[in-house]
């Protein structure tokens, strides 16, 4: 999964879980409302309000422990992206050698075709002034 997506994946996650914690305090008023308006009930809607601060305690626990390990989860995926980039670069150079090499033989080779050419350019020079002198040395015999 790409880190973009896993990015958006955890904002979303983080705004749903944004939404229910906005959801619980509104319920919590709510709950207050009811309790205010009806006094004659009260005492059978008492809410234990450590008990909602332990919960929301618990909830910025989780959001704390979610976030740090995000940050870690990014900060290893930067380290072995970095790590895979100078791996590539390292292969990139070591290839980059080897072609330099293979141009400089190629380059070679090059060069010992252009004096093979070279030599049959003289053959063929020479053939040419063989088959002059055989001519000119030759009777002429069509006449």
């Amino acid at each position: 999964m790409s880190l973009e997506a896993r990015l958006e994946k955890l904002e979303a996650q983080h705004k749903n879980l944004g939404a229910d914690v906005h959801s619980l305090a509104r319920v919590c008023a709510d709950i207050k409302n009811i309790a205010l308006t009806n006094q004659s009930d009260i005492t059978g809607l008492k809410l234990d309000v450590s008990e909602v601060k332990t919960d929301l305690a618990a909830v910025k626990a989780c959001i704390a422990a979610l976030t740090e390990a995000t940050h870690a989860g990014f900060k290893r995926a930067d380290e072995q992206h970095n790590e895979f980039v100078r791996e590539t670069r390292q292969r990139f150079d070591e290839h980059d050698k080897r072609f330099d090499e293979h141009d400089k033989r190629f380059d070679e080779v090059d060069q010992r075709f252009d004096k093979v050419d070279e030599r049959f350019d003289k053959v063929d020079e020479r053939f040419d002034q063989l088959e002059l002198l055989i001519r000119q040395r030759i009777p002429n015999t069509q006449n």
